[in-house]
């Protein structure tokens, strides 16, 4: 049955009917043909109650913070602050990348955001000293994706909000495994950069010079402080955490560095309440589709399966590992997390599959996903700021894309680097 109905969604998508619309209607046509016409009048206290969630609140409030600091310049900011550190190295440029790419995502909560603001602020510096195109394209898409994996990651919490996880244990335990995956960025940059003497270092930045860009940073930097510190120590919520980053980005924005205008604010807001409603109205539909799931009893069904083929909890980790590559390189990334882990959940707790792990398991899927064509966003993303061929895009992301997947393998195989973390939290 579940495959049926990926099967249905998926050519309903093809035709070119927008997801959150072909989710709504598969849903919808779902529940007439099993409850009626009498179905229809829980449309609109489903709609209702699929964002009447204090938790939920977090995602326009990240939105809104993300734009604030991306309209303000201050990816630029930190991009020239850890540059003056590491612009002299080999791959200096690259290594700089890859650092901002994980600053951001800890102010970001998105990965289309950060590989954005990353291809504005790195390409063409990237490009002038000398770096191939197809490396500075694939370097600046896979870095981007560690925006949904540092905290405060949006599929995260979406993930929190469906199996009723502490989001402050989802979020650290992205931590971790998102400094694993920088530090491997980072080595796999250096060893292009020595194996290839066409990449010519910046100058050495004086002491001087270092720390004063350093202390102008250090506004941008106290942000993921706070905000993670928060969530991280007890002293307030993932929606809190969101309401104090937007006062701080505010104040930091409009304020300290004034890159920021009120004549600005405006814009701000309608472009961020523009990204939320397409992200809660994605989540709207996708709770339709949700309760045709439970109503086809899809979750019981595979349970049965599993029983059948006497699956073990690895076997069925790395079974759904594939599906989810699968259905990542056709669906966006919302959408997957709606249709999949309501089903998958009840079959994780009864094989004893830690939920905070899977979770990033998920979540690491999902950044291959980001960055795998057909559907892959931050592919577009990079393409349309670079104004080239997308084939050069795919064809520099190609060896990250192998690089994430061995990353995937030391998550599944190690899950200490995932659970040391947030089992500290009590």
């Amino acid at each position: 049955m579940a495959l049926t109905l990926i099967v249905v969604l998926l050519l309903v998508l093809a035709t070119g009917i927008p997801i959150g619309i072909g989710l709504g209607i598969i849903g919808l046509g779902v529940a007439v043909l099993l409850d009626g016409p009498h179905a229809l009048s829980m449309l609109g206290p489903t709609l209702y109650a699929a964002n009447n969630s204090f938790l939920i609140t977090a995602i326009p409030l990240f939105v809104l913070m993300s734009e604030i600091l991306r309209r303000a310049g201050v990816t630029e900011i930190l991009f020239e602050a850890v540059t003056r550190w590491v612009g002299h190295l080999p791959g200096g440029l690259g290594v700089s990348t890859v650092v901002t790419s994980a600053i951001g995502a800890s102010i970001t909560g998105s990965s289309i955001a950060n590989a954005a603001s990353m291809a504005m602020v790195a390409m063409k510096p990237m490009l002038d000293r000398g770096y191939d195109r197809r490396l500075t394209f694939g370097l600046i898409a896979a870095s981007g994706t560690l925006g949904i994996l540092i905290p405060p990651s949006i599929p995260l919490l979406l993930y929190g909000a469906i199996t009723d996880q502490s989001v402050g244990k989802l979020f650290t335990a992205g931590l971790v495994p998102g400094i694993v995956l920088t530090v491997m960025l980072i080595a796999y940059v250096v060893v292009r950069a020595i194996t290839d003497s066409k990449y010519i270092p910046l100058p050495k930045a004086s002491w001087a010079d270092r720390w004063a860009q350093t202390r102008y940073a250090s506004g941008a930097l106290v942000l993921p402080v706070i905000v993670i510190g928060g969530i991280y120590f007890g002293i307030f919520t993932a929606t809190e955490a969101a309401g104090i980053g937007v006062l701080y980005s505010l104040i930091l924005t409009l304020l300290i560095y004034r890159t920021l205008k009120l004549r600005d604010l405006f814009s701000v807001f309608m472009d961020s309440m523009t990204t939320s409603c397409m992200i809660l109205f994605l989540v709207s539909c996708s709770v339709i589709l949700g309760h045709a799931v439970t109503t086809l009893q899809i979750s019981q069904s595979l349970m049965s399966i599993i029983e059948s083929f006497d699956l073990s909890a690895t076997m069925f980790v790395l079974a759904v590992m594939v599906m989810l590559v699968i259905l990542g390189c056709i669906l966006e990334v919302i959408s997957v997390i709606y249709i999949v882990v309501p089903i998958l959940y009840p079959a994780m707790v009864a094989l004893d599959i830690d939920p905070i792990w899977f979770g990033i398991l998920f979540v690491i899927n999902m950044e291959i996903a980001l960055v795998t064509p057909p559907v892959g966003m931050v592919l577009y993303v990079v393409t349309g700021i670079a104004k080239r061929p997308i084939s050069e895009v795919i064809s520099g992301v190609m060896p990250f894309i192998a690089l994430l997947f061995l990353f995937l393998g030391l998550m599944i195989a190690f899950p200490a680097i995932v659970m040391t973390l947030p089992e500290s939290i009590r």
